[in-house]
C-alpha cells in the first residue's frame, strides 16, 4: 500500500516548509502497522492553500487526498491506507474512511481509462 505525503507542506510558510512531511512520516513509523505502509514523499499533491496533505493511492485505484492533517492523524492515515489497499476501486464509499478523516477528503481522482469492474 502506498501513502503519498507532501514534502513541501506548509508550502507558503518558508520557515516551516517540509515540516509536516517529516513529522507525519515519523509518526507513522512509530505506529503499529506503520512499517507495512510504503511512504513516498512527493513534491506537491495540489492541496494548497490547505496544508497537511497526504493521499492514498495504488495502481488502477482512485487517489484519495486528505488535507489539514497533522502527526496526530498517523493511526487514522494508516487505517485509511490499509482500507484503500483492500478495496478494488479505491473510491471512498467502497471502503471505510476513518471517521477522523472523513471531513478531510479534499480530492478523489479516478485513474483514466480504468474500469474497476474488469
Amino acid at each position: 500500500m502506498t501513502l503519498l505525503i507532501c514534502r513541501t507542506c506548509p508550502r507558503y510558510d518558508t520557515r516551516g516548509s517540509g515540516e509536516f512531511g517529516r513529522e507525519l512520516a515519523a509518526a507513522i513509523a512509530e505506529q503499529p502497522g506503520g512499517a507495512a505502509v510504503t511512504v513516498r514523499k512527493v513534491q506537491c499533491l495540489g492541496g494548497c492553500p490547505d496544508d497537511g496533505v497526504a493521499a492514498v493511492d495504488g495502481p488502477g485505484k482512485a487517489r484519495v487526498r486528505f488535507s489539514r492533517l497533522d502527526a496526530g492523524h498517523a493511526a487514522a492515515v494508516i487505517a485509511a491506507a490499509e482500507a484503500h489497499d483492500a478495496c478494488a476501486s479505491g473510491t471512498p464509499g467502497d471502503w471505510q474512511v476513518p471517521a477522523e478523516l472523513a471531513d478531510r477528503i479534499s480530492s478523489v481522482t479516478p485513474k483514466r481509462g480504468h474500469d474497476p469492474a474488469r
